[in-house]
């Protein structure tokens, strides 16, 4: 029982993998046979994978037997984008109202290493340390299903992101510069600054303020595409 379980999460984790990380292309039809040649896996496991990323809004069912990659629309990006900055201020609200010194202090040190790396810039490591950030806040406020929610929700917009960015790699350049990176940074500080000063309602608002942000990032790229 303990190894089927441990194949379930496996097959899961590797086909998750393979959606978030471009591996298959868009429109290709995706059956449960081909998963699990793909993965080298049995069936069962496969099929339990895909109800999750399913349910995870990952991938969408296409016909009577079959799946695809799920493309978002304008709509389902303003949505995804308007719960997540509902979620991130209620976060950042809860974390201020309880941070104690050893959280504001890993959360001070993000900051820093996130102003370190863009003197020396490099998109791959600022980017986890922008993530680790919103991860620190996330675990921090203390609620259990609030983070759930926020790890699947910041996978989700990250993927979406990923999607619409990837115009080809001069536009992509052109769009996530130096200065659009300074720019979280920017936020990031006054979501800091706040929480810092104990104002749980500054926290909630600049957190709100830096989704919606990202929001009208990502549509005003949607719009160069069309």
């Amino acid at each position: 029982m303990e190894n089927e379980k441990v194949s379930e999460k496996s097959s899961y984790e590797k086909m998750k993998e393979l959606v978030l990380h471009g591996h298959i292309e868009s429109g290709t039809r995706l059956t449960e046979a081909f998963l699990a040649e793909k993965l080298e896996m049995s069936r069962i496991p496969v099929r339990e994978a895909i109800q999750q990323l399913v349910h995870e809004g990952f991938i969408e069912r296409t016909g009577k037997n079959g799946y695809q990659i799920k493309e978002y629309n304008e709509q389902d990006i303003i949505d995804l984008y308007n719960y997540r900055e509902a979620l991130d201020g209620m976060l950042a609200r809860l974390f201020t109202q309880r941070v104690d010194a050893s959280q504001l202090y890993y959360l001070e040190m993000n900051v820093e290493a996130m102003e370190e790396h863009l003197k020396d810039f490099n998109q791959e490591t600022f980017s986890k340390i922008d993530l680790e950030f919103h991860r620190i806040i996330a675990r921090g406020a203390r609620n259990k299903h609030m983070e759930h929610q926020h790890e699947i929700i910041l996978e989700k917009v990250l993927y979406v992101a990923d999607r619409i960015y990837h115009i080809d790699e001069e536009k992509k350049t052109a769009l996530l510069n130096v200065d659009t990176y300074k720019q979280t940074f920017d936020q990031h500080c006054a979501i800091f600054k706040a929480i810092k000063e104990r104002d749980p309602d500054k926290a909630e608002v600049a957190a709100r303020e830096s989704v919606n942000r990202g929001l009208k990032k990502a549509l005003q790229v949607l719009s160069r595409r069309h």
